[in-house]
């Protein structure tokens, strides 16, 4: 096609900061395809589990977090626990299908919530306890690991399955509404928090309440807002010329946007999903070292009230010693 074919909007395109960067190119490009992989094996290369590896282990990273929040605050009812689990993986998904209207996407295959559902058994129910003893075990390496491949996948979403699933929805006016592109990439995000704060359910009684985030926002929520809105401007997806031309200072607006540097969209999803990586493996770590102390408390506290209840039978008669004193405790 002859250059002058193209159109006015595409000649004042800038050209991306990174476009130098060869090993910047590849790594973006790859991402997205890494991010979709399954687990496969065999001559044929045949699927093994019909789930994408970042799914399976974004859904550990979920079921370890929420049995370490029941382990704290109580058990619970299995069909409990296992609802906390779903509305925490697809909270996002939920809140967001239902402001745009559209079906739900966990819905859509036959896989997902079983696979979700197993990831928690096997983290809640496995006889032994195998896999969650395991990751205690790892801590803090299997806390940051996990946190680290939940923000990867969490950066890409809400730039790729939150900003650009608004702005390509040709023909509906919320394709045009920067608050949708906005509101839509935190909540997705956010959401599973979000549904939290607002009915307790990751508490054993559900109440209703007014959510704390109008008062103090969360990790998630700041997180989520910072990679949607950071994707947008420099993508310059938005253009108020373009999509406000009857705004008198759409001009203006446009000449401050150009000002951030120009990044494409695949290097704007890279750099999201590292930062929220970043952040949440960051976190990760100082979160595993508070609840290992914890932990440890609740412990020691079990083994003294376990002493008070069971005094030894010649304490009245002498000091026990350090060994009748372990040998109680255990």
């Amino acid at each position: 096609m002859a250059a002058t074919g193209a159109s006015p909007l595409m000649d004042k395109t800038p050209e991306s900061v990174l476009g130098g960067f060869g090993a910047v190119q590849q790594l973006a490009s790859a991402c997205p395809a890494a991010l979709r992989a399954h687990w496969v094996g065999g001559a044929d290369g045949a699927s093994i589990i019909p789930i994408g590896i970042f799914a399976t282990l974004h859904a550990l990273r979920v079921a370890y977090e929420v049995r370490k929040g029941v382990q704290v605050a109580g058990r619970q009812p299995l069909l409990q626990e296992l609802f906390m689990m779903l509305t925490f993986s697809f909270g996002g998904a939920i809140l967001t299908g239902l402001m745009l209207g559209r079906v739900q996407p966990w819905l859509e295959n036959n896989t997902t919530v079983p696979v979700y559902a197993t990831a928690y058994l096997l983290m809640a129910r496995m006889p032994g306890d195998v896999v969650y003893r395991l990751l205690r075990r790892l801590s803090p390496m299997s806390d940051v690991f996990l946190a680290s491949v939940d923000g990867l996948v969490r950066g890409y979403g809400v730039t790729s399955a939150g900003v650009d699933l608004v702005r390509n929805m040709r023909g509906h006016p919320v394709s045009d509404s920067l608050v949708a592109w906005v509101l839509v990439g935190t909540v997705l995000g956010s959401g599973g928090g979000l549904i939290d704060d607002v009915l307790q359910i990751s508490r054993a009684r559900w109440t209703f309440r007014t959510p704390s985030v109008f008062t103090a926002i969360s990790l998630d929520v700041k997180l989520s807002f910072a990679a949607t809105v950071g994707y947008i401007l420099s993508t310059h997806a938005w253009s108020f010329a373009e999509r406000a031309p009857a705004f008198p200072l759409s001009p203006l607006l446009d000449r401050v946007l150009a000002l951030v540097p120009h990044l494409s969209d695949q290097e704007a999803q890279l750099i999201s999903g590292l930062l929220c990586s970043a952040v949440l493996g960051t976190t990760a770590h100082a979160q595993a070292a508070r609840y290992a102390a914890a932990e440890r408390a609740a412990v020691a506290t079990a083994r003294r009230k376990k002493f008070d209840g069971h005094e030894h039978p010649d304490s009245d008669n002498s000091s026990a010693s350090s060994d009748d004193v372990d040998s109680a405790s255990d």
